[in-house]
């Protein structure tokens, strides 16, 4: 398949009781959007973000420079790093964009941080646990913020 899965959905799908309000894709392009590492498409209530495929040094440093926190999660996604021939050894370098998460994708500071110390990309269990507890913690925060807006 062309479309990869990220976000939430990746990392906590089939743990019960866990809800995405949406679905993101990725998918690798040959060309995208000059001046841009991604764009963004809605069909029919999936997201799919167009990344452009180069070397992976280069999609590192352009991340890094974008500045943009949210784009660390498609590295962590396993079957992206597999596509780009990303390593874990790649990933410190990607440290200042876990800097740049906001609240409510913290989650992917605990994923990043296991994968380093598993030295793969994979999660114990407990890792597992840890980063959906931080996933609802934020979650719960968004909700009561809401609550108190309307």
């Amino acid at each position: 398949m062309n479309h990869i899965l990220v976000g939430s959905r990746a990392f906590f799908r089939g743990i019960e009781g866990f809800k995405s309000d949406n679905r993101n894709f990725t998918k690798l392009v040959s060309n995208s959007a000059p001046l841009r590492i991604e764009s963004k498409l809605s069909i029919h209530g999936n997201i799919v973000y167009r990344v452009m495929r180069e070397p992976v040094a280069e999609m590192l440093q352009k991340a890094i420079d974008s500045g943009n926190g949210l784009l660390l999660g498609n590295f962590l996604v396993p079957a992206f790093a597999t596509r780009i021939g990303l390593t874990v050894e790649d990933l410190p370098k990607l440290q200042p964009l876990v800097d740049k998460l906001d609240d409510k994708h913290r989650y992917q500071a605990v994923i990043f941080n296991s994968y380093i110390a598993n030295n793969a990309f994979t999660l114990t269990e407990e890792q597992k646990e840890e980063a959906y507890k931080v996933y609802l913690s934020a979650k719960k925060k968004t909700s009561k913020k809401s609550a108190k807006q309307k």
